[in-house]
């Protein structure tokens, strides 16, 4: 029985330290015009600002679990925070766009070492009975991070700050990773593995290049028009993978220590919890498809946008924290999540078919695509990480960080490119509609992984 006082005290600092990773990705897009005319960016360096972020984080988040586990995940979500506060501020006083690229890479080492921490600290301190609604509590940030991260960054954006201007959105990280950073030396205790084994550099270096090879192709294809490097890459990224994979079965047969655990991924129920974590992200389209339709084909301003989008932030954020207190057992709430999200995109599809303005209709539409996001979310990381053990759950959440993270990414690609093709050939509103229902439709394959893991799930 988990008796550690303050437990939840400590989630809360850690669940508001992870805040920060998703409110940098969504507050940042809404001050990109901003950084443009101050640099006079080209288009492709506004787009590294906000790739780059992400790139880091997905390749370096596995290395961010594993060393939570091998020192300890107040000490490494500690550090991650102390990086993250530089180099927002280092981001803030950047003099020119290379500088803020780089800045930006360093908040993703930073942020790649905070999620993690909190998944895995929660499998350790909480008990059965209250993971789920720390988990729920830790999903809802996803939400709110995405509420927060549209209206905040339009309000700030639009104030008077005196010779202040983008750099805002930046500023806003510092007060509230020093509060996290107080918050967390006091009510955290530094728990890690009673044996260090060490790091595995050389499988490090491999996962992060397997990954960078992946994820690049995905971000820049379009900007490339998917010339055959593209592929060359991409396939050269899934064999890097594969060899890593090989050379981390090699170092466990020789009792040497590994950056993950093979058996983690011939994990088949932990496997399939991911594959339904990918697919569910591709969500992560409708935030690069509906800005850019609102702005560029109706012509509204980055606060009507903010609002616009506010229906599925708000049922993302309420999802969780509802989904915590129903009773009903998980593989039924995997389908309910799902099915909302079918239902809610297809919908909205359909409304945006028939009128191309949002009305009230495609606000309710969305609200329900956005509780199928907050309700599936919470069930997926709670029945991921119930399939291993506490030693291992700091690399598996870290898994879990990178199915999140290259299925957003894999999904904004896919779905943007469909959207951005079908732009020239069918008209703004329709290559609208087509790109939705292709998310809803997607989710079709996270339905029949779920009816795969149900067996798996009642063995539990």
């Amino acid at each position: 029985m988990n008796v550690y006082p303050k437990r939840w005290r400590a989630l809360y600092f850690l669940i508001t330290g992870a805040f920060l990773s998703p409110l940098d990705y969504f507050i940042v897009n809404m001050a990109l015009p901003s950084i443009k005319k101050a640099f006079s960016a080209s288009d492709h360096q506004l787009q590294m600002v906000i790739a780059v972020y992400g790139l880091t984080y997905a390749a370096l988040v596995v290395c961010g679990g594993r060393l939570g586990d091998l020192y300890g995940r107040k000490k490494i979500f500690t550090s991650g925070l102390y990086i993250f506060l530089f180099s927002s501020l280092s981001c803030a006083f950047s003099p020119d766009i290379f500088t803020l690229i780089i800045s930006r890479m360093f908040q993703g080492v930073g942020a790649s070492l905070l999620a993690p921490q909190v998944l895995a600290s929660i499998k350790v301190l909480f008990s059965g009975e209250e993971q789920p609604k720390a988990i729920s509590l830790f999903s809802s940030v996803f939400g709110l991070a995405s509420v927060a991260g549209q209206l905040l960054g339009g309000v700030l954006l639009s104030l008077d700050w005196g010779y202040v201007s983008w750099e805002i959105v930046f500023l806003v990280n510092v007060p509230i990773t020093v509060i996290c950073i107080a918050g967390i030396h006091f009510n955290m205790a530094n728990s890690h593995q009673e044996k260090k084994t060490g790091i595995d550099l050389m499988g490090s270096l491999v996962l992060i290049l397997a990954l960078l090879m992946l994820i690049c192709p995905l971000i820049f294809g379009q900007k490339y028009e998917w010339a055959w490097p593209v592929f060359g890459i991409l396939l050269t990224g899934i064999i890097l993978l594969a060899a890593f994979l090989q050379y981390e079965t090699r170092l466990q047969q020789k009792s040497r220590p590994t950056l993950i655990d093979p058996a983690l991924l011939r994990n088949f129920p932990f496997a399939l919890s991911l594959l339904i974590i990918f697919f569910y992200n591709f969500t992560a389209g409708l935030f690069i498809c509906y800005p850019y339709y609102l702005q560029q084909f109706l012509h509204e301003t980055s606060m009507e946008t903010g609002i616009a989008i506010l229906p599925y932030g708000l049922a993302f954020f309420l999802g969780p924290l509802a989904s915590s207190r129903i009773k009903f057992p998980a593989d039924q709430m995997i389908y309910a999540g799902l099915g909302l999200l079918v239902a809610g995109f297809t919908l909205t599809a359909l409304a945006f078919y028939n009128h191309e303005k949002p009305t009230f209709i495609t606000h309710i539409t969305l609200f329900i695509a956005g509780l199928g996001h907050g309700t599936i979310m919470p069930v997926m990381m709670r029945t991921a990480i119930s399939f291993v053990s506490k030693e291992k759950a700091g690399q598996a959440s870290g898994l879990v960080s990178i199915g999140i993270q290259i299925g957003s990414v894999s999904g904004g690609a896919i779905i943007g490119t469909l959207f951005f093709n079908m732009i020239k050939i069918l008209g703004f509103p329709e290559a609208f509609a087509l790109a939705i229902a292709m998310i809803g439709a997607f989710q079709i394959f996270g339905i029949c992984g779920a009816f795969r893991l149900r067996k798996y799930m009642q063995q539990l």
